[in-house]
């Protein structure tokens, strides 16, 4: 059986700033749905240089390559600008491909991905790329988000909410005035 995601997302510049660094991409191609929220460094007008840089990157290379090759053309496309974490989510319409470098965060509620994000920083360096999959079920909820939000943030409080005001809360609730901060949430649909 195949499922669809209802996905949603928010996001705001650092109090005082005008752009932000951090980036979403929500691509669809054919059963491929790619999830990627990008957290460039620093924030201002020269991060959200490099959160295009590699949104447009990540809006050109086949779905069908998989998480890592997307990953490694991100860091790619990087190497000469400031450089970024991300979160890259590949859901194929019954697998969950994932794999993060740096501090991009995803949680989920129902079936349990455990993503440990890669140490490093995307157009710089980074370790060995760790990336899961595991296969995901009608109900089931993510959540990426960028360190401008709390890592205590409470999935729980949001459970019955659609994506989009589940967005709109865990940015009230949790977002830092002192950076960037930015939330997806996708549910998993038959």
């Amino acid at each position: 059986m195949v499922v669809k995601l209802s996905v949603a997302h928010r996001g705001r510049p650092k109090a005082g700033e005008v752009e932000s660094g951090d980036g979403v991409l929500v691509r669809r191609d054919g059963p491929y749905t790619l999830l990627a929220v990008v957290d460039a460094l620093g924030h201002g007008v020269v991060a959200a240089r490099s959160s295009e840089a590699a949104v447009a990157c990540l809006s050109q290379v086949p779905l069908t390559s998989g998480v890592e090759v997307l990953v490694e053309a991100v860091h790619t496309a990087l190497r000469h600008l400031r450089g970024a974490a991300a979160m890259l989510a590949l859901f194929d319409g019954q697998t969950l491909h994932c794999a993060g470098v740096g501090n991009v965060e995803l949680r989920t509620q129902g079936t349990r991905v455990p993503v440990l994000p890669t140490p490093g920083i995307l157009g710089q360096s980074y370790r060995s790329l760790r990336a899961v999959s595991t296969a995901m079920a009608p109900g089931d909820r993510l959540v990426v988000f960028t360190d401008g939000l709390s890592f205590r943030l409470d999935l729980e409080s949001v459970r019955s909410q659609s994506p989009e005001e589940a967005c709109v809360l865990l940015l009230e609730r949790y977002g830092r005035l002192t950076d960037d901060a930015t939330v997806l949430v996708a549910d998993v649909e038959p």
